[in-house]
């Protein structure tokens, strides 16, 4: 299991730590939610983790943030092959999808290290096309701003990437304008333009006056088509039956 280092500065992508687990994912309505952060210190003194301040919202960008009850301390020592599980429960009002953000606290540092899970993996079928990933889109801030939306991942030409909102095409690089504390609903449709397996990563990341707002990170599986070989028909039983005479008749 890929582990956080709470003493490694934060990746430049905050929301695509695939190793923050989400139990059950998505949450449900009243079911009691557990959020697992696997904590692992290389190294080489003990590090003493003062608390995780963790908080939820609808998967999406620039959305109203739930905050959760901080959990710790948690006192990691120096093994690079032991992980720590600090795990908190929360129990949705709302069923979906949720992005996980949370800022550990380390004693004697600085900063924070800072991570999330804005994840969403599709294991499609061999023989679909075409994706449609719902997300919420905001902005967080206190005046009218435009957000540009643009999309990143590997083999970009092999698939193909489009952005709605509220039910219109948007193209990539013109601004999306949201007044202060606005949510609009948004899909991300992803259009594969070749045959075969594939494996493929696309993050949709949004940024206002050329700051990181946030991003989602998808992942898409899709398998090799097999293809049935067609057998020929069976040839008709053949029955023979002995009529009066003794002959055979068909």
């Amino acid at each position: 299991m890929q582990a956080i280092i709470p003493t490694v500065p934060s990746r430049s992508q905050p929301y695509a730590w695939g190793c923050i687990s989400v139990n059950p994912d998505p949450p449900r309505v009243g079911v009691v939610t557990r959020i697992t952060f696997p904590l692992m210190n290389p190294g080489p003194d003990e590090v003493v983790v003062e608390r995780i301040e963790a908080r939820v919202a609808q998967f999406g960008i620039g959305v109203h943030w739930e905050d959760l009850p901080p959990i710790g301390p948690f006192h990691l020592p120096p093994e690079p092959r032991r992980i720590t599980e600090a795990t908190l429960d929360w129990t949705p009002a709302a069923g979906g999808h949720r992005c996980v953000r949370a800022t550990i606290s380390v004693a004697g540092q600085a900063a924070p290290c800072l991570v999330g899970r804005n994840l969403h993996v599709i294991e499609a079928g061999a023989d679909e096309r075409v994706w449609s990933v719902p997300f919420r889109l905001g902005n967080p801030t206190s005046e009218r701003a435009p957000v540009l939306l643009a999309v990143g991942g590997n083999h970009l030409p092999a698939l193909g990437a489009s952005v709605r909102i509220e039910g219109r095409t948007v193209p990539l690089g013109e601004p999306v304008w949201l007044v202060a504390g606005q949510e609009v609903d948004a899909e991300l449709i992803l259009r594969a333009r070749l045959d075969g397996a594939f494996d493929y990563v696309r993050t949709l990341e949004a940024r206002i006056h050329g700051r990181l707002l946030d991003g989602i990170h998808v992942t898409i599986k899709r398998p090799v088509l097999v293809e049935i070989e067609q057998q020929p028909p069976l040839a008709p039983e053949v029955v023979l039956v002995r009529d009066a005479a003794g002959a055979f008749a068909r």
